[in-house]
C-alpha cells in the first residue's frame, strides 16, 4: 500500500486533511500526519508523496523532502453545505468576512461572488485590523470564530475549506488510482464540493490542444510567464520565471503568488500594474496584466523581468531603430608609440576608463583625440553598449539639436513621419562622444548642461521627459578658457565637462614615435619602401601641424610613388613653410585635376572659393577651419551653408588637394591644390 504524509501547522489541522483525503483514498494508501514540531524531530520524511497546506510549510519542510519525494500542494475550497447558510441573507446585506490574513480573506470573498452571492457587501476582516464600520453586525467566516469582534451580534460559520477535485484528481493521478468514486461516501463527499473554478480552469481546460498552445508559448517566452486564476494561484510558470524566483522557491506551481512575491498584491490589481521588486540582489520588473473572460476578470498574467535584460533589448532595439551600429573600434593596444610621454598618457586614460565621470580631451587636430575616446569607451563598464560620436562643428545649430535629442512627429517642417530618435536616447548605457565641442552653439550648450545635471532630455515637440543614463566624452582644438573669457563658451558646462581632463601630445613633441607610425601606415597600406637617410631626416625635422592625420596622408601619397626607396626630395613636405605640401606635379596630377573638374563641375563655384581662402590663409602662414570659412562666405553675401563648406572640403581632401578637413588647424591648401584652383579659376573666367 502506497504511503501518503500530510503536513500541517498543527496536528488537529493535519488530521481534518486527512479525513478529507481518507474518503476517497483510504483503500488505496497509508496517510500518515504531522505538525511542522514532528517534521523537526525526523532525519527525512519516508513517505513517497507528500502533501502540504501551505507555502510556509513547504519552506520549512523541504529540506527534509528526498530526491524520490512526491510534493502536492493541497487546493482548498468551500463546502456547500456551508454556502448554502448564506442564500437566506437579504440582498445588499453587508457583512464581514473574517479569515486569518487579508490575503486568504480576499480568496473567500472572490470565490463566494463566483457562486453568485453578488448582492452581498462583503469587508475583509482579518488579524491586525482594529477599526471597521460599527453599522456592521453579521460576520460570515471559515470557521475562524475566534476572530470575529465581540460587537458582532450575528456570526455565519460556512466551515473549514475541504480539498478541492482538482486537488482529489491530481493525487489519484500519481498514486494511478483510476476510479477515485467508487463508493457511497466518495460520491457525496464530491457532490458537497464547491469547484475552485475561478475562470482560470474553464480558459485553459475548454480545449486540450488550447491547453497545449498556451503551455508551448509560455515556455517560448523570453521573459519571466506566470498565469494565475483571480485569487492568485499559480497554474503555469516557465523556466524562466522559476529561474527568475529559485531563491525564493524551487516549486511556484500551485501555490499563491502572494506567497513567492509578497510585494505585489494581484487581488486588489485590477488594471495592468508595474512593480519593481529586488530578489537576491536581481532588480525585477513585475507586470500584472488581468485575463478577462465573458466581460469578467477571470485570473492574470504575470511577467517577470529581469531589469539588466531589459536595458539589453532596448540597447538592441535602438541599434535597430537607428538602422546603423554605433561601436568603437580602437583599443589602447591600436595607439601607437613608445615615446614616454604617450605611454604617460594611456596610462592616464585608462585609469579613467574605470571611472564615469566626463572626459574633456584637449589636443592639437589629427592627434587622436578620438582615438583615445574610442579606448576608453572599449576598457569601460560601458563597452558592450554603444559608443555614438557627433562632430559638433560638422551641422547647423538646428539640425544639431535634433541629432542630440531627437524629435517628435510634425515637431517642425520637414520632420520625419513618426519623429526619430535622438543620439543621447540612442546611447543610452553607453558613451556619447562630442568631437570640437568649442563649436557647440550657446544655446545648445545650456541644453546639454542640463542634460548632464539632470540626466534627462525631451524630445523636440515633446512634453514628456526620457531619462538616460550617457557617459559624455568632449574633445576640442581651442582654447576653452580663452573662449569663455570673450563669452563663447560657458563656464559651468566647462566644468562639467572637464572633471577628467586629458591632453593629447603633438606630433612634435614626441618625435621618437614618427618613425614607429610612418612605419605602421607603411605596413596597413601594403608598401615595401623605406626611407633614404636624407629622407628620415626630413620626416623628423617637419613639425608635422597636421600631426598624425597629415603623417597617414603623406604615407599614402608616397605609396602611389611605388618606389622602393623614398629619397628626401620625394616627401611632399615644403621648406619654406614646414606647413603645406609641396607635390611636384606630374602628368598624373594633371590627369586628377582634370578629373575632378569633370566629375565636380557642377560645384567649380564653391570649389573656388574654399581654395582661394584657402590660398590667402597659406600665405597669411595660418590654417583656416569650416567655421571661418562660412563666416567669410557670409560676410561676402554668398549662399553657401556650413555643411555644404564640410562637404566640398571632404571632396577637396580626397583628391589631394587639401590636407586634413577637420578642426580649424587641420586644413592646409597643397601644391595640387594651388594648381587645380588655377584651372578651376581660368574655366570660370575670373
Amino acid at each position: 500500500m502506497k504511503k501518503i504524509a500530510v503536513i500541517a501547522s498543527e496536528k488537529e489541522y493535519a488530521e481534518y486533511l486527512k479525513g478529507n483525503l481518507d474518503k476517497y483514498f483510504k483503500k488505496y494508501a497509508q496517510i500518515n500526519t504531522y505538525s511542522i514540531e514532528d517534521i523537526d524531530t525526523i532525519d527525512y520524511i519516508r513517505e513517497k508523496f507528500v502533501i502540504i497546506s501551505s507555502f510556509t510549510i513547504f519552506r520549512k519542510v523541504k529540506t527534509k523532502i528526498t530526491e524520490h519525494s512526491e510534493l502536492i500542494i493541497a487546493s482548498l475550497t468551500l463546502s456547500i453545505d456551508g454556502v448554502e447558510k448564506l442564500n437566506k441573507l437579504p440582498k445588499h446585506t453587508k457583512a464581514l468576512l473574517v479569515n486569518i490574513d487579508y490575503r486568504l480573506c480576499m480568496l473567500v470573498i472572490t470565490t463566494l461572488y463566483k457562486l453568485g452571492f453578488r448582492d452581498l457587501e462583503l469587508v475583509p476582516y482579518y488579524k491586525g485590523i482594529t477599526e471597521y464600520d460599527k453599522s456592521i453586525t453579521i460576520a460570515i467566516t471559515p470557521d475562524e470564530k475566534h476572530l470575529v469582534p465581540k460587537e458582532i451580534k450575528r456570526v455565519i460559520n460556512i466551515g473549514q475549506r475541504v480539498i478541492d477535485l482538482n486537488c482529489i484528481i491530481e493525487i489519484a493521478d500519481k498514486l494511478g488510482v483510476k476510479n477515485i468514486l467508487d463508493n457511497e461516501e466518495a460520491l457525496k463527499s464530491v457532490k458537497k464540493i464547491v469547484p475552485s473554478n475561478l475562470g482560470i480552469e474553464r480558459m485553459l481546460g475548454e480545449k486540450e490542444d488550447l491547453t497545449e498552445k498556451i503551455n508551448a508559448l509560455v515556455r517560448m517566452m523570453e521573459q519571466g510567464i506566470i498565469i494565475t486564476d483571480l485569487a492568485g494561484k499559480i497554474y503555469l510558470s516557465n523556466n524562466k520565471a522559476n529561474k527568475l524566483l529559485k531563491s525564493r522557491s524551487d516549486i511556484i506551481k500551485g501555490f499563491n503568488i502572494s506567497e513567492i512575491i509578497p510585494e505585489i498584491n494581484i487581488i486588489e490589481t485590477s488594471l495592468k500594474n508595474n512593480e519593481l521588486i529586488n530578489i537576491n540582489g536581481n532588480n525585477l520588473i513585475v507586470t500584472i496584466t488581468p485575463i478577462i473572460t465573458n466581460n469578467e476578470i477571470s485570473g492574470s498574467i504575470i511577467t517577470i523581468d529581469n531589469f539588466k535584460d531589459i536595458e539589453k533589448r532596448q540597447h538592441n532595439i535602438r541599434t535597430k531603430i537607428i538602422g546603423r551600429g554605433h561601436n568603437a573600434e580602437y583599443k589602447f593596444d591600436d595607439i601607437i608609440g613608445e615615446s614616454k610621454i604617450i605611454r604617460e598618457t594611456k596610462d592616464i586614460a585608462k585609469r579613467m576608463a574605470s571611472s564615469d565621470s566626463s572626459v574633456l580631451i584637449f589636443g592639437e587636430s589629427g592627434t587622436g583625440k578620438e582615438l583615445f575616446a574610442q579606448s576608453i569607451h572599449n576598457s569601460s563598464p560601458r563597452r558592450n553598449y554603444h559608443f555614438v560620436a557627433i562632430n559638433c562643428s560638422a551641422l547647423p545649430e538646428s539640425l544639431l539639436e535634433s541629432e542630440l535629442f531627437g524629435y517628435e512627429e510634425g515637431a517642425f517642417s520637414g520632420a520625419k513621419k513618426g519623429g526619430k530618435i535622438g543620439l543621447f536616447e540612442l546611447t543610452h548605457k553607453g558613451t556619447l562622444f562630442l568631437d570640437e565641442i568649442g563649436e557647440m552653439p550657446l544655446s545648445l550648450q545650456s541644453k546639454l548642461l542640463r542634460v548632464i545635471e539632470e540626466k534627462k532630455i525631451m524630445k523636440i515637440g515633446d512634453k514628456d521627459l526620457i531619462d538616460i543614463d550617457v557617459r559624455i566624452i568632449a574633445a576640442t582644438n581651442r582654447n576653452l578658457i580663452e573662449m569663455i573669457k570673450k563669452g563663447d563658451f560657458r563656464k559651468d558646462l566647462y566644468y562639467r565637462l572637464n572633471v577628467l581632463p586629458l591632453r593629447i601630445p603633438n606630433l612634435r613633441d614626441r618625435k621618437e614615435d614618427i618613425l614607429i607610425i610612418a612605419d605602421y601606415f607603411n605596413m596597413k597600406m601594403n608598401n615595401k619602401f623605406t626611407f633614404s637617410e636624407g629622407g628620415v631626416k626630413k620626416i623628423l625635422n617637419h613639425n608635422w601641424p597636421g600631426n598624425i592625420r597629415e603623417l597617414r596622408n603623406i604615407i599614402e601619397y608616397l605609396t602611389n610613388l611605388n618606389k622602393k626607396i623614398v629619397e628626401q626630395q620625394d616627401i611632399p613636405i615644403s621648406n619654406k613653410n614646414n606647413m603645406s605640401i609641396s607635390i611636384p606635379l606630374k602628368k598624373t596630377d594633371n590627369e586628377m585635376i582634370n578629373k575632378f573638374i569633370i566629375n565636380e563641375g557642377r560645384k567649380l563655384n564653391l570649389y573656388s572659393f574654399i581654395l582661394t581662402e584657402m590660398e590667402k590663409s597659406f600665405k597669411r602662414r595660418d590654417n583656416i577651419g569650416r567655421t571661418k570659412l562660412t563666416k567669410i562666405a557670409k560676410e561676402n553675401d554668398l549662399f553657401i551653408t556650413e555643411q555644404e563648406i564640410r562637404n566640398g572640403m571632404n571632396k577637396l581632401n580626397s583628391y589631394g588637394f587639401i590636407i586634413s578637413g577637420r578642426g580649424r588647424k587641420g586644413s592646409i591648401i597643397t601644391d595640387l591644390g594651388l594648381e587645380a584652383r588655377k584651372k578651376i579659376i581660368g574655366l570660370l573666367g575670373e
